[in-house]
């Protein structure tokens, strides 16, 4: 008998689950709106036009853009880039020195080395999630801070309603001890696409500085939701500019479409002008943390990256493509919505074109999502009937809508 036969059976990743289940399905009709992948007009994955420029300026000279081992924190030219697509070229964060950055490994590398930082670097602070959140934010923080136990502060109503209670939200800002940290979504909530407005994100700040909260924010969706890095970031770079501390986990998976190359970086913001050293020492930490987990990041991405970003004409077209891929999600929500209030649909559908990004709860129970998968193959995460937008085209639309209409009408 093995030595290891006492393994048990893991509990599987319940995105990662929904897509195997959908791959195996044989059902011709099939449709998946689990997992959290851009696709096309025609259910296919789309590498941007600026992406496909950007391999072959790399493929076409690799004694510049080398496989050789990068610097511990990531080349110079992604680390600005990393900057000024968080916060705008000319942001006073940057001419003040205040920022510290270092390449990760895409969103749940940057979160994991964000979580350690602050475990390691920042005694005796509570740790806040908001009350619904990405699932994967619970394991990391686990992995990390072993038995400390989290919080939990109020996001959506408790009755069900597909709104921020934002007056639980403030009380649970200010009831916190001082100097804890909150964990922000900056825009595209996952999972629920339920976003604060620009007055609630002031508010939130002024709370903040208050308080001496330290933010740390979940950066995945920026220019992909709205199809603006300057609208998407506009509560990062706000706090930042009132030097409310905090940390950022950035990642470019869903906004370059660089799902694969899990490229991302960590940021951490301080309020210390000009303060160079203490920048360094932060990058240095990161750094460490990084030695001790992979070791060194990986160059492809990066150098995507970077050659995007510091080309003007390559980044006006990146730009142009973002729009493109946050145009037709809009457009996707728009067609739901009107098929499901033409068939007659029971319930309010609204959020399906309110909420902004790539997620939309649905509000389906687990025994509908069940069943809308087992009868339709229509694939939805149980978590708050959680709908991917990306999944839906014009051609499978009205089936989707359909599958739902008969799914709230059967089962209760």
């Amino acid at each position: 008998m093995s030595q290891f036969s006492h393994v048990p059976k893991p509990i599987p990743d319940p995105i990662l689950y929904i897509n195997a289940l959908y791959n195996q399905d044989t059902n011709p009709n099939k449709v998946a709106l689990g997992v959290g992948a851009y696709k096309d007009e025609n259910g296919k994955p789309w590498i941007l036009p600026s992406v496909r420029k950007a391999e072959e300026i790399i493929s076409s000279d690799l004694a510049k853009y080398s496989k050789e081992y990068p610097p511990q924190a990531g080349y110079p030219l992604f680390l600005k880039t990393c900057q000024e697509l968080m916060l705008g070229d000319d942001h006073i964060a940057l001419k003040e020195n205040r920022v510290a950055t270092c390449q990760s490994l895409s969103g749940g590398g940057s979160l994991h080395v964000g979580l350690c930082f602050l475990n390691e670097n920042y005694e005796g602070h509570d740790f806040y999630f908001p009350g619904i959140t990405w699932p994967t934010h619970f394991v990391l923080y686990e992995k990390v801070y072993r038995k400390t136990p989290y919080f939990e502060y109020t996001y959506l109503y408790e009755d069900g309603k597909l709104a921020i209670d934002f007056e639980g939200m403030k009380r649970d800002f200010v009831n916190a001890r001082d100097g804890s940290v909150f964990l922000l979504h900056a825009c595209a909530h996952n999972p629920t696409g339920i976003d604060l407005t620009k007055q609630q994100w002031v508010e939130v700040k002024d709370i903040f500085k208050a308080k001496k909260h330290v933010a740390f924010f979940d950066l995945a969706y920026q220019g992909f939701a709205t199809g603006s890095f300057e609208e998407d970031g506009y509560s990062v770079r706000m706090f930042a500019e009132e030097g409310v501390e905090m940390v950022v986990a950035q990642s470019f998976a869903k906004n370059f479409g660089l799902y694969g190359e899990r490229v991302g970086a960590c940021h951490i913001v301080h309020s210390d002008k000009h303060n160079s050293q203490l920048s360094a020492n932060l990058q240095g930490v990161m750094c460490t943390i990084i030695r001790k987990t992979w070791s060194m990041s990986p160059v492809h991405g990066a150098y995507i990256i970077q050659t995007i970003g510091q080309d003007p004409e390559l980044k006006k077209q990146y730009f142009e493509d973002v729009k493109t891929m946050s145009s037709r999600i809009k457009k996707m929500r728009q067609m739901l919505y009107d098929e499901l209030v033409r068939i007659g649909t029971p319930g309010d559908w609204t959020p399906i074109k309110t909420c902004i990004g790539m997620f939309t709860f649905t509000g389906l129970t687990p025994a509908q999502v069940e069943y809308i998968k087992v009868k339709f193959s229509v694939y939805l995460l149980v978590q708050g009937g959680r709908m991917s937008m990306c999944g839906l085209t014009e051609k499978n639309v009205a089936y989707v809508a359909n599958a739902m209409k008969q799914t709230v009408e059967n089962v209760k």
